[in-house]
């Protein structure tokens, strides 16, 4: 447990002087960050009926940027890192000495944790800026409470989906930046499913991330999901537990082809 521990403090610790310290990455992501949050906030004025007061805008745009930020780190924290691991060899490092990869994400988890604060603060005072602060209240702890939990189920569901793409392909980084933008768009991530397109809607239904992003919209925003509370978290916990089944039965077959026949060589970015 120690040993565990140690490795996953020196990851750790190597991110964070790397990321926060050395390089300028950090200030450019907020830079980045800055545009994008700007340029959402157009369409979102296109879903918001008429009478909304600025400060309720600021509010559904801020939960749509924690919740666009949260799958986010599910594709690049936790499933590209198995690219770049296989890239600069420390995969086949971590297998062949019997460490396993478990110390390297448990050492980034607290990275992307604190990555992901900084992000919620700098967007909660650029809001505040541009349009007004984010007035955020949880309404309903419990709903808030299944939700994210749900929701953290469902996405490391899908992290494992797209890390066995990975570990087969060598899947390059222009499919996961696209699938980090649209699905949750696509997904009820960013917008109410109550006040999107009848087709966006459809098609959101369908996946495992809707049921508990509309119940960490109503527990923060008093907005109603456009199924009942009860079936929301029925069908988003069966959902979102097959999921996770299923991104566990299919990383692990994946994991054993990659040891009987090699990591594929990653190309392009």
């Amino acid at each position: 447990m120690l040993r565990f521990l140690r490795r996953s403090y020196a990851v750790f610790k190597a991110y964070f002087i790397s990321d926060f310290i050395r390089s300028h990455g950090f200030i450019y992501g907020l830079m980045s960050m800055g545009l994008w949050i700007i340029m959402f906030t157009i369409p979102v004025t296109l879903f918001t009926p008429g009478g909304v007061s600025r400060d309720e805008v600021a509010s559904r745009i801020y939960v749509g940027i924690m919740l666009f930020y949260y799958f986010s780190a599910a594709s690049w924290d936790w499933a590209a890192e198995l690219r770049w691991m296989i890239m600069n060899g420390r995969l086949e490092y971590y297998i062949t000495s019997g460490a396993g990869f478990a110390p390297h994400y448990f050492g980034i988890l607290p990275f992307t944790l604190i990555w992901l604060c900084i992000a919620l603060v700098f967007n909660y005072v650029l809001l505040s800026i541009v349009w007004a602060p984010p007035a955020i209240t949880i309404i309903n702890y419990y709903a808030f409470a299944v939700g994210f939990i749900l929701y953290t189920v469902s996405l490391i569901g899908y992290a494992l989906l797209l890390g066995s793409s990975m570990l087969s392909t060598g899947s390059t980084g222009f499919f996961v930046e696209f699938l980090s933008f649209i699905l949750p768009v696509a997904t009820g991530g960013l917008f109410p499913l109550k006040q999107s397109p009848e087709i966006l809607k459809t098609i959101a239904l369908l996946t495992p991330f809707s049921y508990p992003a509309e119940l960490i919209r109503y527990s923060l925003l008093g907005i109603e999901p456009v199924v009942s509370i009860e079936n929301a978290i029925l069908i988003g916990g069966v959902y979102g537990a097959l999921f996770l089944i299923l991104g566990v039965i299919v990383f692990r077959i994946q994991l054993r082809k990659a040891l009987r026949n090699g990591f594929p060589t990653v190309s392009l970015w």
